[in-house]
């Protein structure tokens, strides 16, 4: 029986407590990275649903509000051509931020700079149907993780995204 091969009890603990050992550095290393990339994703969320409202303006050849909750979600509303009366906008899209996306920026000021809607924690922007941004422009900034991002949304309807490198924004992904 001596010469049987194979591994004792103890080798087989040794490996498997190396083998726990790798994979409980991989997680504490890799919770950082996952929490920026779903910032990221965030922005991208938060950038679609601003050309989606835009787009749906200009389809439907009346005005469309996108609306940012700091509670977390996302919404397209159609107006019916009426944008100052909210009682008769109708739900087109909405959607939900991860849990792990906050509303905030690194340097000073205001997280989102959009529109207040009410007194609520709701902001807005209206596109008209030639896809101009007739009221709410601003900012929407995101962090998640160690990374900031942020989306804009210009007068003439134009969006664009920014990322912050640990001193001043950059622009594009």
């Amino acid at each position: 029986m001596r010469n049987q091969k194979g591994m004792t009890l103890l080798e087989l603990v040794i490996v498997l407590a190396v083998a726990l050992a790798a994979v409980a550095m991989t997680a504490a290393l890799s919770g950082p990275w996952i929490a920026r990339e779903s910032m990221r994703g965030a922005v991208g969320n938060v950038n679609s649903y601003f050309q989606l409202a835009k787009i749906e303006a200009v389809s439907r050849n009346r005005p469309c509000r996108m609306v940012v909750d700091k509670a977390g979600t996302l919404e397209v509303w159609d107006t019916m051509g009426t944008p100052l009366l909210l009682s008769d906008d109708t739900q087109l899209y909405s959607t939900a931020l991860p849990s792990t996306v906050s509303f905030e920026r690194p340097d000073a000021g205001s997280a989102v700079t959009l529109l207040q809607l009410g007194g609520s924690g709701r902001y807005h922007t209206i596109f008209n149907s030639d896809g101009v941004a007739a009221v709410g422009t601003g900012s929407v900034f995101l962090h998640g993780g160690d990374g900031y991002g942020s989306v804009r949304v210009h007068a003439a309807g134009g969006v664009d995204i920014a990322y912050w490198n640990g001193s001043a924004w950059h622009m594009g992904y």
